[in-house]
């Protein structure tokens, strides 16, 4: 793993900064809904004691009549409007009005709100009421197999007209009993009449402009929508609904009003119309309360989810998008909260207030708090993460410039000595100054041993000279025959050290001429032609065969040092291989370089002496030679192939019969 990678990883670890954010964020938003729980439920209290004993405030409902003795009303007479009879209707609380088309499409689903009255099975229907803005709206739906409108044309009040009908029963503000009736000739529009008798008995069937309605077909039946005002209704209302197979014909009548005078056998239990009013002064944006009865039913609502909470109309992107890592699964968006309402005494139930409220307020003061933590978290995150990452990178930039460095520091010249970075004041610049501070006493190491060999050879030689000069001296005297062996061998002993000069000082000289060589374009092919004929002159005990291609390849270089270089590889296959052994000088070519190949015959080389061959004052010859070696050759080698942008190497033959000794040159 890189240098940079890590750093990268460990910039990354940053992310940690957003991550608390947002668990900050889910903390501080359970102690903002904790907190707006509790302030909910206290506003509820607060108005549910607001209402308490407040029966005429929650209930539409006219006052028990006093005794003609001027007796003061019946305090449980309010408690016992609140037990619902099984005729009371009680209407739902409408979020709006109702189209007066004689279709159920407006009106809410709620399948517990309908009350169903029934005579028997060919003969029931369901009834739904709600109120809204001081009017009582009643869908009615009949079934009737035969549905049967009025004659059209006729009097309303002619027996033999009469279809089916629908009669509305009520008490007014002041407690009397009115009745309406509802007929039509046709689908579509319905009116109200009222019957009137006149001053001598003759009756009468004005039309209550203030019910309309509308009344339309329908699957086995037929289905009536009204609407009355409440200010002509008192506690009781009812409906009743004669059914006629034929028109004229007796009808069959059920409902909840009696047959005989059509008095409302059932009551009315809608709040008072003073209640909306009375709930609205509690509003504010984002908020929702509501009254029931005791028994759920929604008297009055006033409702302000919809409205704006002045935190600002639009939620910012960010923000939404901050959200899907914070808002955590299954969390409602709605606080809720309810309280009891009860009696004076505070002992009865008359009703319950339930209270809700959006999440808009406090997600938004949320909202606003996690978009500017995070984006700071991620901003410093983002700067941080590229901080280090560029300061990877610089430190990978010199880091490589130091291995660059180090990798180059070998030349055919030398060491170089010189390293980058050794001025900075920092781990890396100790380790640059460090690196020069070795390689220069490496160069100096070197260039020592670059010179010993003239040193030695000069310090020797004079030495040299006086023993030969000595010994000449001693075998023109008369020497005793017994010292003449040892005489003879203190002279092979001082050729010997003479021949060893004279190889120091070759090695000595082919650096130096390395060094002053001027290059030439040459023919290769001429060259090494050339040079294996002297060879086979040279070596009669020795098979030469050249291996060249037939045009000619020009290089650039030194042709006397090629000579020279060919001179230590033959010398060396001559050394290592046996009588009439042949000898492989081979050129292929490629398109970088010119590959001189040579082969011969003998021992193959050890797996661990194929890096050293061509190192300075190293050999591997065993056994006795007259000749001195100290391994000079193949560094010669070296150094002329070097020169020549090449390399020097060496490899066993496939077929483990000798060695390969090759040397490219750049072409």
């Amino acid at each position: 793993m890189s240098l940079r990678l890590k750093l990268l990883l460990l910039g990354l670890a940053t992310l940690v900064l957003p991550w608390g954010g947002c668990q900050y964020a889910r903390e501080m938003e359970s102690a903002l809904r904790e907190g707006e729980q509790n302030s909910l439920q206290a506003v509820s209290q607060t108005i549910a004691a607001s209402l308490q004993g407040r029966t005429d405030l929650l209930y539409r409902e006219a006052p028990p009549p006093a005794d003609a003795a001027g007796a003061p009303p019946d305090e449980n007479a309010g408690h016992a409007f609140l037990h619902s009879g099984p005729y009371d209707l009680k209407p739902l609380a409408l979020t709006a009005a109702p189209l007066l088309d004689g279709y159920s499409d407006d009106w809410p689903h709620d399948p517990s709100a309908w009350a169903y009255f029934a005579k028997d099975d060919r003969h029931r229907f369901g009834i739904l009421t709600g109120v809204y803005e001081r009017m009582l709206y009643v869908l009615l739906e009949v079934r009737d197999e035969h549905p049967l409108f009025d004659a059209p044309g006729t009097n309303p009040l002619d027996p033999a007209s009469f279809g089916d009908r629908v009669w509305l029963g009520f008490q007014d503000s002041q407690g009397e009993e009115r009745q309406v009736f509802l007929a039509a000739p046709g689908p579509g529009a319905v009116t109200a009449r009222r019957i009137e008798t006149g001053e001598y008995g003759q009756q009468s069937a004005p039309i209550e402009p203030r019910i309309r309605g509308a009344w339309q077909p329908m699957s086995h039946g037929y289905r009536m929508e009204l609407r009355v005002p409440l200010s002509m209704l008192g506690n009781g209302f009812g409906v009743l609904v004669d059914d006629r197979d034929a028109r004229g014909a007796e009808p069959v009548s059920y409902g909840t009003l009696r047959s005989d005078d059509l008095h409302t056998l059932g009551r009315l239990i809608v709040a008072a119309p003073e209640l909306s009013s009375y709930l609205a002064q509690f509003m504010q944006p984002g908020l929702k309360l509501a009254v029931t009865d005791p028994d759920g039913r929604v008297l009055s609502r006033a409702d302000a989810l919809a409205q704006l909470t002045g935190l600002g109309s639009e939620t910012p992107m960010l923000a939404r998008l901050y959200r899907r890592f914070v808002d955590r699964p299954g969390t409602r968006a709605l606080l809720e909260s309810s309280a009891p309402i009860y009696d004076r005494d505070h002992k009865a139930l008359i009703g319950k207030l339930e209270v809700t409220q959006t999440a808009n307020r406090w997600i938004r003061l949320r909202d606003h708090a996690l978009m500017r933590m995070l984006n700071f978290s991620l901003s410093t995150s983002a700067v941080a993460v590229s901080l280090m990452f560029a300061f990877a990178a610089w430190l990978a930039l010199r880091l490589s410039r130091l291995r660059q460095a180090s990798e180059s520091a070998l030349t055919r010249t030398g060491l170089v000595t010189s390293f980058p970075d050794t001025d900075a004041r920092d781990e890396l610049g100790d380790v640059a100054r460090g690196f020069s501070t070795l390689l220069q006493r490496l160069n100096e190491y070197t260039s020592y041993l670059r010179t010993l060999a003239g040193k030695l050879a000069h310090e020797i030689r004079t030495p040299l000279t006086i023993v030969r000069s000595s010994l000449e001296n001693l075998e023109s005297e008369q020497v005793p025959p017994a010292a003449r062996t040892y005489l003879e061998r203190a002279r092979q002993g001082s050729e010997r050290l003479n021949a060893i000069l004279i190889a120091m000082g070759a090695a000595t000289r082919v650096e130096e001429a390395i060094g002053s060589a001027e290059r030439v374009s040459f023919d290769l092919v001429r060259v090494l032609q050339s040079a294996v004929a002297a060879y086979r002159g040279a070596f009669p005990e020795r098979t030469f065969r050249a291996e060249l291609p037939a045009e000619a390849v020009v290089i650039r270089g030194a042709p006397d040092l090629i000579v020279q270089m060919l001179d230590k590889l033959i010398d060396n296959a001559v050394d290592f291989s046996p009588a009439a052994a042949l000898i492989s000088v081979r050129l292929r070519l490629d398109a970088q370089a010119a590959l001189i190949e040579v082969d011969n015959p003998g021992p193959a080389l050890a797996a661990q002496l194929e890096g050293r061959l061509f190192e300075s004052l190293w050999q591997s010859r065993a056994g006795a030679d007259s000749r001195p070696h100290f391994g000079l050759g193949l560094y010669i080698v070296r150094l002329i192939a070097e020169f020549h942008g090449g390399e020097a190497s060496a490899v066993n033959l496939p077929d483990g019969s000798g060695v390969r000794f090759m040397v490219s040159l750049s072409r």
